[in-house]
């Protein structure tokens, strides 16, 4: 591994920070590795230090509706000032063909997070063991679909929320034609 790899994984991570505000720490993850630049370990040992130096921050935000599969609050990762300054002062000694790439994918970043934010699943069990299941569509910060159904079970819970999360458009133009069709 070259000796540069690790400063250009920060630069790589600080960038992608700067230009997508509140990024799920997962989804910063899939953005960093995309560029081909870093694997797995080093993006994680990348993160640990710029965390570590309070470049960025990664926590839970007030409010979030976003869950993990596992139906924690997603964690956000955002640029601190720090971080900002930092990113300013290295990015032009970072190598020309990465600074090209990051511009370009910068826009699909920004669209993939706007995305993702505005679509929500979730389940979790009741005090009694039923299962319940929460959809929502969220555009430009208004609610406008929310279903709240039992699942017969874990699964069926599990593979309801994949469903919608995976063809969001398609099922809710499905349920909309259903209920609103005339017999």
């Amino acid at each position: 591994m070259a000796n540069t790899d690790l400063p250009n994984a920060k630069i790589i991570i600080l960038f992608i920070l700067s230009k997508v505000s509140g990024i799920p720490s997962s989804q910063l993850m899939d953005c960093a590795m995309e560029s081909l630049y870093m694997d797995y370990f080093l993006f994680s040992q990348a993160k640990t230090e710029l965390l570590e130096q309070r470049l960025m921050t990664e926590g839970e935000r007030k409010g979030e509706l976003r869950k993990d599969a596992s139906g924690k609050t997603v964690l956000s990762c955002d640029i601190t000032p720090s971080g900002t300054e930092i990113l300013a002062r290295l990015l032009p000694s970072v190598p020309a063909g990465i600074r090209a790439y990051l511009t370009s994918a910068s826009r699909n970043w920004v669209h993939d997070t706007n995305e993702s934010q505005s679509v929500y699943a979730e389940y979790a069990p009741d005090d009694e063991g039923t299962w319940y299941v929460d959809l929502r569509l969220i555009e430009r910060g208004s609610t406008t679909f929310a279903l709240r159904m039992a699942a017969p079970s874990e699964e069926v819970a599990e593979r309801t929320c994949k469903r919608w999360e995976s063809a969001t458009a398609e099922t809710y133009m499905e349920i909309l034609r259903l209920l609103s069709e005339e017999k």
